[in-house]
């Protein structure tokens, strides 16, 4: 399995160069089946090179087992401190259910984890509650469908690499003491700045291994929890994980000490900085240890600063209004 997992990236490339050379193929079989056979050899010796290096760096570091979408050993949290947090419920193709998280970003978009969307038919969108998909406890509920959801457009669909998406709401949503968007990270708010510094991930996933491995309803899911938790190294997580897995500029990791940090049900929920009494997105929660929730490993959270642009693009936000929204949530808690 963790072989697979390496080399799935590669198989594609592999195929996609058959694809762009098929038309030669009625008449230059054997050269192509020559070169066809010398890239994947060129590929094999890629991977081969990468892995060894990965090896070289990562040799005092302790692995890993694959990745699992997983807040354990958190704190509850009170109406309204997290107004940005939003919670989803998803109907997949197959008629069943997938819990997941998101953060407001302004009053008509989401930011969510792209394997959140995967096969999902619609579902319904609640904000301003610390209850779990409770249209009675939240201030407000949208109803969604695929046209509401817009997958970052280089996501494959599973894994970690670029795996966010935004959720474009019907209308606006009236802001409140409950619902508020959370500014986005500035570019400097890079690795050197947030290393070692304490941030805050919440959500309403499992919130031990033991519920992580059973199936539950939405009536049975917990209040939002949150959890005080530090961002990692880079390379330490690089190297915590299998090779490839964890990319330094697109994600950001945090430890997991004491067991503490994201859950099953908690993927696409926020990972926060303050910064001069401002809250900051930071992150998505991506992934985290096959291992389990409560084994002190890391988890990865989609990297903010390295998909700005896009964000930005799609959501109509121009550095103005990023600058208003911080002026504004500068004034709220000042």
């Amino acid at each position: 399995m963790a072989s697979l997992t390496c080399l799935v990236p590669f198989a594609l490339l592999s195929v996609a160069a058959c694809i762009q050379q098929a038309h030669a193929w009625s008449t230059q079989e054997e050269t192509v089946e020559e070169e066809s056979e010398q890239q994947e050899e060129l590929d094999a010796q890629r991977w081969q090179l990468g892995y060894e290096q990965w090896q070289r760096q990562c040799v005092t570091h302790e692995r890993s087992a694959g990745i699992s979408t997983r807040i354990a050993r958190g704190e509850a949290a009170e109406p309204g401190q997290f107004p940005y947090q939003v919670a989803l419920l998803l109907q997949l193709n197959n008629g069943s259910l997938r819990q997941c998280g998101g953060a407001l970003i302004t009053l008509q978009f989401v930011l969510t984890a792209g394997h959140c969307l995967t096969n999902a038919a619609g579902g319904k969108l609640f904000l301003g509650a610390t209850t779990y998909a409770n249209a009675t406890a939240a201030e407000a509920t949208f109803e969604m469908s695929r046209r509401n959801f817009n997958v970052y457009p280089d996501y494959l669909g599973f894994g970690g690499y670029h795996d966010l998406a935004l959720i474009r709401l019907p209308h606006e949503v009236t802001p409140s003491e409950r619902v508020q968007p959370i500014a986005l990270a500035r570019q400097f708010m890079q690795q050197p700045l947030l290393q070692g510094q304490l941030v805050i991930t919440s959500g309403w996933g499992a919130t031990t291994d033991e519920l992580n491995a059973t199936a539950r309803t939405p009536d049975q899911v917990d209040g939002l929890q949150y959890a005080s938790v530090k961002v990692l190294e880079q390379q330490r997580c690089i190297c915590l994980f299998l090779p490839g897995l964890v990319n330094a500029r697109r994600h950001i990791c945090t430890d997991g000490e004491g067991g503490r940090g994201a859950c099953q049900g908690d993927s696409g929920g926020p990972l926060v900085y303050r910064w001069h009494n401002v809250s900051y997105l930071i992150g998505i929660t991506s992934f985290g240890s096959a291992n389990g929730c409560e084994v002190d490993a890391p988890t990865v959270y989609t990297r903010i600063t390295a998909y700005l642009e896009w964000i930005m693009d799609e959501a109509g936000i121009v550095d103005s209004q990023q600058s208003t929204v911080d002026s504004q949530l500068n004034a709220i808690n000042a």
